[in-house]
């Protein structure tokens, strides 16, 4: 669909002379914003103006019905103190989710004085910082109301925690730029680093999709605790926002407990601590909330000159029926072939011992243990192109996993999606 053309060519003119002649106080410019400078316009798009005033802080709304030929065109006013009005594109917009904004503008009048200042093609404004902290408080608020039985406020509450998921999630993600609320929506459903689940859970906690109190609730605690870790090496970002205590807390597990602590019915007592499998596998396409280390973890060491291991070479959290099922290799570990989830293309193949695989199944980030630097590694954790994990599976020798990912970004090092990448020729009697 194109965009739709004004009443007539004049249209603009006419309306910015008449702005400048009723307005109460000293106009110093007039400026298309709005659907018509995006040439996004409809025949059903109001035509949105601002009025730059000299003088004291000053904000008034106008509304007009224009009818030209038949035609009637919602006519929006805005007049604004131009100061106010020029520092307010140094805040971020209250509409874009917490991303930065680039929205198209047309200066339809100007005094010379003021021209240079509010002569702009594209208005900016800059991105939200990451409110993690009003979004844990958000979490809180949910909760109060989830135990006062509370159907509105938990509604009220969750919608609020959704709108703040994005500026939280922006540090993690690549910069993105918007010009309007609808390209805002988009771009904060469709953030490549994100919680698995994430679009649907967002949609949920808005209102867009039907869900009950138990519902919205759920998709809120998944969102928070499939953040946390995601944003955990961008702690010092947080500092800047909120404070060193919080940023700590993220890092250290503080958060992760409380958040644990909020998500628990009233009255439960927390789950008594046990050394073996304390959170069960998530099932294909779950989120568990178990944080995972951002950095890699230096695992116990074992002898590679030694048999082929029937037990673990390093010390496991691993369910011991699944345990029971793994042939290793003679340093303890099994091969991971991983895959992505949609298309089934193979992305590559890395090495799992028995805590790799644990915290795999049990905190939904591909982990594996690297034979060169004798570590374990989370994918993603420096990159950036993270692997959510919706289900793994043990083959009939059980000396492989076939690991099915939502992968973010490329799997290779190199850079490229896969790293099956290099074609062989294949010479045999059947080609």
């Amino acid at each position: 669909m194109g965009h739709a053309p004004l009443p007539h060519s004049g249209f603009l003119e006419d309306w910015a002379a008449r702005l400048r002649d009723a307005a109460e106080r000293p106009v110093v410019g007039i400026l298309l914003r709005g659907s018509h400078a995006r040439r996004a316009a409809t025949a059903h798009s109001d035509v949105d103006l601002d009025v730059l005033v000299g003088g004291s802080p000053y904000a008034a709304r106008r509304a007009y019905l224009a009818e030209t030929a038949g035609r009637v065109t919602h006519v929006s006013v805005a007049a604004r103190d131009v100061r106010s009005w020029v520092d307010r594109l140094g805040e971020p917009a209250d509409w874009a989710f917490g991303l930065p904004v680039t929205a198209p503008a047309r200066l339809l009048w100007a005094d010379p004085h003021w021209r240079p200042r509010i002569d702009l093609p594209v208005l900016c404004q800059p991105a939200e910082p990451p409110r993690l902290e009003e979004l844990i408080a958000m979490l809180g608020k949910a909760a109060a109301a989830r135990a006062a039985a509370d159907r509105l406020g938990v509604r009220l509450a969750v919608a609020d925690l959704a709108r703040l998921c994005p500026s939280v999630l922006r540090p993690a993600n690549p910069s993105v730029r918007v010009s309007s609320r609808r390209a805002a929506f988009a771009a904060a459903l469709e953030l490549p680093v994100a919680p698995v689940g994430y679009r649907d859970d967002m949609l949920l906690c808005l209102g867009l999709r039907p869900g009950g109190t138990g519902q919205l609730w759920a998709a809120a605690v998944r969102l928070v605790t499939g953040i946390l870790p995601l944003i955990r090496p961008y702690a010092g970002e947080i500092a800047d926002v909120a404070g060193a205590d919080l940023a700590d807390a993220l890092v250290d597990g503080r958060l992760d407990r409380y958040v644990a602590q909020l998500a628990r019915p009233v009255g439960h007592p927390p789950n008594p601590p046990r050394e073996s499998s304390p959170v069960p596998a998530p099932r294909a396409g779950q989120w568990a909330t178990v944080p995972v280390p951002d950095a890699p973890v230096t695992g116990v060491p074992s002898d590679p000159s030694g048999p082929a291991a029937s037990t673990p070479a390093r010390p496991s959290r691993l369910d011991p029926a699944i345990a029971a099922r793994l042939r290793r290799t003679a340093d303890g570990l099994v091969a991971a072939v991983v895959r992505a989830h949609e298309s089934g293309e193979v992305l590559m193949v890395a090495w799992m011992d028995d805590e790799a695989l644990h915290r795999t199944l049990t905190t939904g980030r591909a982990t594996y243990w690297s034979r060169s630097r004798r570590e374990y590694w989370v994918k993603g954790a420096t990159s950036g192109h993270h692997q959510y994990v919706r289900s793994v599976a043990l083959d009939c020798d059980g000396d492989a996993l076939l690991v099915s990912v939502d992968q973010v970004g490329a799997a290779c090092h190199t850079g490229h999606r896969t790293c099956f990448f290099t074609e062989l020729p294949v010479t045999g009697a059947g080609t």
